[in-house]
């Protein structure tokens, strides 16, 4: 029996049950591969899979939809930019009259569909014989073939589907591709790998040379940036709350937050006071309200939070030209990152 039967038989007994998994619909399909795009399958992500087809049922009400209620379904699970290429795809596809492209080569012309989400969709929507690989896969085809160069790099990717392509079930792709994701998350995993219940055991190189612990090679270099936020929770004589909308090329574009100093470092209480009053000529109540770490990819906020008051009209004040005043219960409304919304809910504001 051939590497891709035994896959698929192995596949047929032990594959997860998932909710995109249950239908044929390509938008679907493709909402999960977007969600699952650097976020490993959890009942989180399921979670929120089915919250957001819910919301937006289809590829049309989805392109119909303002980008901030996208961005607001998608709030918490991180890697905004995601939710909002996946709503470019919508929108385009409806300013442009066309179909749900159905080619792999046709799929990456989109942001945000790569080389593994275009194959994935096109192998298991449109049964298109194309290898799709993404971490698991590297991890599976490194140590069954036994790829000792960086398994990160686009080079051996390339190789790698070029290998993969030649042992791949023709007429079943999209199972094939899923047998593998399957098979890096159950049994071919980065640590404490069950090669035992392996249904390829007898014929992976790793096994054989005892180098599971060795592969895949990942030469990836971390630099941690870290960046000090001070956040300033404003009011208005009415009780509204003042939001900023990010909208520079930064993290959490899109997203809401509060009039922000940034410093590269770490400020005492005076410097960061002072900073805010000259900055946007409000007062600090001279409290901290609420302190917190979030670490991103390749970045660690150090984040605090201020309670301040307004010395002045704030409409007759240029220094909130490019913010917005919104009633407290219209809070729920906007999409907020992560450590906005622990704030909000510590202050019980939502």
């Amino acid at each position: 029996m051939n590497f891709s039967k035994k896959i698929i038989n192995w596949y047929k007994k032990n594959y997860r049950k998932l909710p995109w998994r249950e239908t044929k619909n390509p938008y679907y399909i493709l909402v999960s591969e977007f969600m699952l795009q650097q976020t490993k399958v959890s009942k989180t992500t399921i979670r929120y899979y089915l919250n957001f087809i819910k919301k937006f049922p289809s590829l049309e009400k989805l392109a119909e939809a303002k980008e901030k209620d996208v961005l607001k379904k998608w709030e918490g699970l991180g890697y905004y930019f995601r939710a909002k290429y996946l709503h470019s795809f919508a929108k385009k596809l409806k300013n442009d009259k066309k179909s749900f492209p159905k080619k792999y080569k046709e799929l990456i012309k989109y942001k945000g569909i790569g080389p593994y989400t275009g194959a994935a969709m096109a192998s298991i929507c449109f049964h298109e014989a194309i290898p799709a690989i993404d971490g698991n896969a590297c991890r599976v085809f490194s140590r069954y073939f036994g790829v000792f160069n960086d398994s990160t790099s686009t080079t051996i990717k390339d190789k790698l589907r070029i290998m993969v392509s030649r042992i791949m079930d023709f007429e079943h792709p999209g199972t094939f591709n899923q047998a593998i994701m399957d098979l890096g998350s159950i049994l071919c995993t980065s640590k404490n790998p069950k090669c035992l219940l392996c249904p390829v055991q007898d014929t992976c190189f790793s096994i054989k040379n005892g180098t599971v612990y060795k592969l895949p090679i990942r030469k990836i270099k971390k630099f941690i940036k870290h960046r000090f936020f001070y956040y300033l929770f404003i009011y208005d004589r009415n009780k509204n709350i003042c939001l900023n909308k990010r909208s520079t090329e930064d993290i959490w574009k899109g997203l809401y937050d509060f009039p922000l100093i940034e410093s590269k470092q770490n400020l005492l209480i005076h410097e960061i006071i002072d900073k805010i009053f000259k900055k946007f000529r409000v007062k600090a109540n001279n409290i901290l309200v609420y302190k917190i770490k979030q670490k991103l990819t390749h970045q660690i906020l150090s984040i605090q939070f201020f309670n301040c008051e307004i010395l002045q009209d704030f409409k007759k004040s240029i220094f909130f030209n490019n913010f917005i005043f919104i009633p407290t219960n219209h809070i729920k409304k906007y999409p907020f990152p992560r450590p906005i919304v622990l704030f909000l809910k510590h202050e019980k504001i939502i």
